[in-house]
């Protein structure tokens, strides 16, 4: 449509004078909804504020999404077969019982665990999950059957021993992926911190 001329809505007979026509109080309504639609969408009118995670004690089983999740200690080793160890580097390692909760086996284990603030550590997630009772890398965890893991950080070995270091257990939420339209664990977030002791087991 052009821009000059007399078209639809030329004049005070088309939409500027409609316009011009509606009362003052319907403008400031619109001008309301407006403002209502764009609180809403940046978060103006949200004022529910997500719980604060709770720190609970080492052995407490935490209900992490598809896992129940119980740390147990933590320490740091040296060599350990199999891997490889960076020169100028240690294991951190956070000991942990995790039970698979799904229907299903799962390949995900090593998502459930998280280090943060930890001195030395680059990386929140662990970069080694092993099983405790033979040392060997898990590729799944069946359903209903408890296993012992060691969750592994390279860590930088000039940093100091630290007393202690706080442990992430993360958890998803099984829903209806809107996309896929099938049931999935979603929404990973943090379900618990647990503050846990640090052994050094490097001349044992």
């Amino acid at each position: 449509m052009s821009n000059h001329g007399g078209g639809p809505g030329a004049g005070r007979s088309g939409l500027g004078a409609r316009l011009l026509a509606v009362p003052l109080r319907w403008l400031g309504l619109g001008t309301g909804v407006a403002g209502l639609a764009a609180s809403g969408l940046f978060g103006g009118l949200d004022t529910v504020t997500k719980p604060e995670v709770p720190t609970v004690a080492v052995g407490t089983v935490v209900d992490g999404g598809p896992w129940n999740v119980t740390v147990t200690g933590s320490r740091l080793v040296g060599e350990l077969p199999k891997l490889h160890l960076r020169d100028g580097r240690r294991w951190f390692s956070v000991l942990a019982t995790v039970e698979n909760t799904a229907d299903e086996s799962r390949t995900d284990f090593g998502d459930a665990i998280r280090l943060t603030g930890v001195a030395g550590i680059a990386e929140e997630r662990p970069s080694q999950v092993l099983l405790v009772r033979d040392g060997s890398r898990p590729s799944y965890l069946n359903p209903g059957l408890p296993e012992r893991l060691a969750f592994l950080w390279e860590q930088d070995d000039s940093t100091p021993v630290p007393t202690s270091a706080t442990v992430q257990v993360w958890g998803t939420t099984r829903r209806l992926d809107t996309i896929g339209e099938t049931w999935e664990w979603l929404d990973p977030e943090r379900r618990a911190e647990v503050e846990v002791p640090v052994q050094d087991r490097r001349a044992g």
